[in-house]
């Protein structure tokens, strides 16, 4: 494997730049009317507006920066890409409530017809199961695991197609996921359930990382070359990408489920003064 160059080695596929370029245009250009507007207090709009952009140069970084391209060779630079996805810019994008933005970056009559679709009883339903917080983490569960299969993540190495649904599907799930636990958590309904939830994802993708960790034998096909000019085995780059399951992407559930349990003893709290 040659050595990557940050300047040069960016995966501008369009299946992700496309959707990066434009989801950040729709964002800014609707900012700006809501600063505008003044339809948001300015600290809010700060706040709202670090986490999108936070959340989107992970976004970025995951996608089309040279990780991605590292991550065709290395197991472990692979698990980061996931990661980054899954516990870091889906949970950054969720809290930042881009769409009333993005909608408003939308010309008019785009506008217009992408609300009137999006009131109808189809797609409010679907939206509606997908961030029912059981139905959204059983979901999120099951793509983790069922992309961990060792034909499944062959196929996502061999296979251009079988790699975009696999990165879509760990990011979707984990919108709909974070969603389910963050909106239970500002309706103050729900809230332990959802701390709950998030202790409960943290334990399996822990033991799913130990079992990456603690194998003996490569689950999936190794770039020999690739890991030895990184000094690492196969075996050793499983483990790498086994530690980086269970130890940081873990604690980001464990840090969500810490926060929204203390702010639900807080306003239990409150309540009760």
């Amino acid at each position: 494997m040659r050595p990557l160059n940050a300047l040069t080695d960016w995966s501008l596929e369009p299946w992700a730049s496309i959707p990066l370029l434009v989801s950040g245009i729709l964002y800014f250009r609707g900012s700006r009317h809501l600063a505008a507007a003044s339809m948001l207090g300015r600290p809010l709009r700060r706040r709202l507006s670090a986490l999108f952009w936070c959340g989107w140069i992970i976004l970025a970084l995951a996608l089309v920066s040279p990780l991605h391209e590292l991550g065709e060779h290395l197991f472990s630079a692979h698990m980061i890409e996931h990661e980054l996805l899954m516990v870091a810019a889906a949970p950054l994008l969720v809290a930042a409530r881009p769409m009333p933005a993005m909608l408003l970056g939308l010309p008019d009559g785009w506008r217009r017809g992408l609300l009137n679709w999006t009131r109808g009883r189809g797609p409010r339903r679907a939206w509606s199961a997908a961030t029912e917080l059981k139905t959204a983490t059983v979901l999120h569960i099951a793509v983790l695991w069922v992309w961990h299969l060792p034909a499944l993540f062959t196929a996502a190495l061999a296979s251009e197609t079988a790699h975009i649904v696999q990165h879509l599907s760990f990011f979707v799930s984990a919108l709909c996921f974070w969603e389910a636990c963050w909106s239970r958590h500002a309706r103050r309904t729900g809230q332990a359930e959802a701390a709950m939830m998030l202790f409960l994802v943290s334990v399996q993708a822990g033991f799913l990382g130990a079992l990456l960790t603690f194998s003996a034998r490569l689950w999936y096909p190794a770039d020999y070359g690739a890991t030895a000019g990184f000094g690492l085995s196969p075996l050793e780059d499983q483990q790498l990408a086994g530690l980086i399951m269970w130890i940081p992407a873990c604690s980001a559930y464990v840090a969500g489920g810490l926060i929204v349990a203390g702010r639900w003893l807080g306003a239990m709290e409150r309540r009760h003064a």
